[in-house]
């Protein structure tokens, strides 16, 4: 494995740092980076912005040139320091922060974590076609939307991604709880959240058992007579809907898109989810980020979070019998996959948010359109500084919302990389992809206009409460 520090353990770091303090090489450090992160944040006027000590703390000074980037920089200061309890004042272009030890350590890494530094850098390029993912996210999107258009007000029959990442891996005699993120590919996490509230809704129930050899009891995940019921009927719809595809989009054209589907499939190092979802309820990212790190193989087993199963694919496992959904949601998951590990954003932030952001901004209401941002500074894109939000009255959705330079970066490298993804895919894949490409591509244009890039891959969770 690479040695190398993951961002999880960089973020454990800091917090450590706001419970011990800072040490005078924290703030050694701090001061000889921040010169290169002002010259790494575009809007910042790096030769006029520096930091000085005093007897109590620190003054970071930040000058900012004019236009969007300016302003969007200043916002971004303003935001970082009320995040870390500084003090700024504000005179023309100028902002001043006056800071404690710590808070200068906390200000440095959070202006480092939104500027340049933080992620790489592709050559800019141009979208001629649908990207692979987008054909392979609306193909994805359209069957759910079907599924649902289908299921239409009967409560008995659950939504897909319920079905798929929870009912359909419930054995008859029950399943070890601890064993569901593994059996449905979905982390621990989102496990806990699915069967609690599959609970609520009298689904399943959960019993308290002794198992031979282990200390403690187990919880038992058991499906009630309702969620039988429920798992039944929504394997039935999913026939239904694939017949329907066939008599949509024509026999041959699904035969072409599954053989396509399934020889990739069959070639991917580890089991992924048959429906699309994210690490967590508020993390839309697949494995988690990288807190153990990707370990090169064979098999390849991807950088992942603690509460992510690896399960290697069994050779010989049949994919062509998987139903469209699952094999969409395993090739775009494996997508995404290879679009995160180069550290440019998560796949379905930058489609269906980061791009559709100018430099110059988008309202807030655009932006919480596209990207939940409520212009609160806690949700996932402002706690992240992917984006900065004018100050303002709360019900004010017309304030505006910039990129950080991290933000930028992302938004920019997303033509490049998924056409270098695909190359790649092109050469390890062979045929299949051109194939895949081919099929969806026909299909793309009879799908409804108003489907996302990326499939929404946390509300089928947030749905629970109502369905």
């Amino acid at each position: 494995m690479a040695k190398e520090t993951s961002v999880a353990r960089r973020i454990q770091a800091s917090r450590r740092l706001v419970r011990d303090g800072a040490t005078a090489d924290d703030v050694a450090r701090a001061k000889g980076r921040l010169d290169g992160v002002f010259s790494a944040y575009p809007g910042i006027v790096a030769e006029r912005s520096g930091s000085r000590a005093l007897a109590d703390g620190f003054v970071v000074t930040c000058v900012f040139g004019t236009g969007d980037l300016g302003r969007a920089a200043a916002l971004a200061v303003d935001f970082i320091a009320g995040r870390v309890g500084a003090s700024p004042s504000t005179d023309v272009d100028t902002t001043r922060v006056r800071c404690s030890a710590t808070q200068f350590v906390q200000f440095q890494n959070s202006l480092y974590y939104a500027s340049e530094l933080q992620v790489g850098r592709r050559p800019n390029a141009t979208l001629s076609e649908p990207p692979l993912p987008t054909l392979l996210g609306r193909a994805l999107g359209a069957f759910a939307h079907h599924y649902d258009s289908a299921r239409g007000e009967d409560g008995s029959i659950p939504q897909l991604g319920v079905w798929a990442n929870a009912l359909r891996a419930i054995d008859a005699e029950g399943t070890d709880q601890r064993q569901l993120g593994p059996r449905a590919v979905i982390s621990k996490r989102v496990a806990e959240v699915v069967v609690s509230r599959l609970e609520k809704r009298r689904r399943v129930w959960v019993e308290a058992k002794a198992i031979p050899g282990r200390r403690g009891k187990a919880k038992v995940v058991h499906l009630t007579p309702v969620g039988r019921v429920a798992r039944d009927a929504a394997a039935r719809l999913v026939d239904t809907v694939q017949e329907d595809w066939r008599q949509r989009f024509g026999n041959d054209g699904i035969v072409q898109l599954r053989d396509a589907l399934s020889s990739v499939v069959d070639r991917l190092p580890v089991e992924l989810p048959h429906y699309a979802t994210g690490y967590g309820a508020g993390d839309p990212s697949v494995t988690g980020g990288d807190y153990v790190l990707e370990d090169p193989g064979p098999p390849r087993i991807p950088a992942h979070g603690q509460d992510w199963p690896v399960v290697i694919r069994e050779p010989g496992s049949a994919a062509a019998e998987l139903p469209m959904s699952a094999l969409l949601s395993q090739v775009l998951a494996a997508f995404a996959i290879d679009y995160e590990r180069e550290r440019l954003g998560h796949l379905s932030v930058v489609s269906n948010f980061l791009r559709f952001v100018g430099d110059d901004g988008v309202t807030l209401e655009r932006a919480q359109a596209l990207g939940g941002v409520s212009g609160n500074g806690k949700t996932l894109h402002e706690r992240h500084l992917d984006v900065v939000v004018e100050p303002g009255r709360p019900s004010d959705k017309r304030r505006r919302v910039y990129l950080t330079p991290k933000g930028r970066r992302m938004r920019d490298a997303y033509p490049h990389l998924v056409t270098e993804i695909e190359q790649r895919w092109c050469e390890e894949y062979g045929d299949a992809v051109a194939a895949m490409r081919a099929a969806l591509n026909a299909m793309n244009v009879q799908f409804d206009d108003d489907l996302p890039d990326y499939p929404d891959t946390n509300g089928w969770m947030h749905r629970l409460w109502f369905d």
